[in-house]
């Protein structure tokens, strides 16, 4: 069973100075966000890949990523069925709707999901790269010192704990429920629903009594009662950090940038804009490309650093 728990595996990533991956996934995540053409957002996915590989987590990454793809495929469809926009019309409907006009699939409107879908994977896939190479007590610890509010870092800290124990518990009720002869995977569909409630049912038991614990846990220790806190673990930061914290925002500062440039931008409605890309705008791809993937270089340099 694939857990989605951090786990120390030693790599030049998971060493980094979780300040350092923190900006390059907010970098990447902000330029999802600002980059409308479908070749930036394709290059923005495929730039975390060099940092799964480095890290060695493809299994864990790959099957967070497997429940991302789910909900693409259903924004898709959903885009597809409910915008009408679009010249090119690639199916319609021989009726109308009151109100909604005469349904119709258009190739926009597919070309428009499918750019959406590249950049919610594009942010799933650098929030997982940070999930599964950064301790949650270093990710709380480096929001606290970014002067964030101690109450609202651990209730997010306490939910990113919270998701993969909730993996972990439904692996462990299945198990438990199909070892007492319950079929959960055969059957219609009503009778699978049905027999899903048997997990979901325990599930939800054991969430609201892990609640409860936490509560406890917390008030047993006197949890917002003073104003100063200490901190057992120091997370410092050496030449070779500061040098990838300035990697780490050079992509962003370039995105924005190229976005008040008018580069990166795209036309999906009423007609596809035609891909076609000019010299400077393939120049400044390959310049983004190599400001994203230099983390990886900084970070076997910070190993070869710490090793003298």
């Amino acid at each position: 069973m694939i857990s989605f728990r951090y786990r120390e595996k030693g790599t030049v990533i998971h060493r980094l100075n979780p300040f350092c991956k923190l900006v390059w996934v907010g970098s990447v995540s902000v330029l999802a966000l600002i980059l409308d053409n479908p070749l930036f957002l394709l290059l923005l996915f495929l730039s975390t890949l060099p940092l799964v590989v480095t890290a060695k987590v493809c299994k864990e990454w790959t099957s967070f990523m497997r429940f991302a793809l789910y909900l693409c495929v259903a924004i898709i469809v959903i885009n597809a069925l409910v915008s009408y926009h679009g010249t090119h019309i690639l199916a319609e409907a021989p009726l109308r709707i009151p109100v909604m006009g005469t349904p119709k699939i258009t190739l926009e409107a597919i070309v428009y999901g499918v750019a959406m879908c590249l950049r919610l994977l594009t942010i799933i896939s650098a929030f997982a790269i940070l999930t599964f190479t950064v301790h949650p007590d270093d990710m709380m610890l480096s929001m606290i010192k970014m002067k964030l509010p101690y109450r609202s870092v651990l209730v997010t800290s306490l939910s990113t704990r919270f998701i993969p124990t909730l993996f972990d518990d439904v692996e462990r009720i299945t198990d438990v429920q199909r070892s007492r002869g319950l079929e959960l995977d055969k059957g219609r569909l009503p009778q699978r629903i049905r027999g899903r409630m048997a997990i979901i049912i325990p599930l939800l038991s054991n969430s609201l009594n892990r609640t409860v614990q936490v509560a406890e846990a917390m008030e047993s220790r006197a949890f917002g009662s003073g104003t100063r806190r200490s901190f057992y673990k120091e997370i410092r930061t050496s030449p070779t950090d500061v040098v990838t914290l300035i990697f780490g925002f050079l992509p962003l500062a370039f995105g924005i940038f190229m976005r008040f440039s008018g580069y990166g931008d795209y036309q999906y409605y009423p007609t596809l804009e035609r891909m076609n890309l000019s010299g400077l705008e393939w120049a400044m791809l390959l310049m983004l490309t190599l400001l994203l993937s230099t983390v990886v270089l900084l970070a076997f340099m910070k190993r070869r650093f710490d090793l003298d």
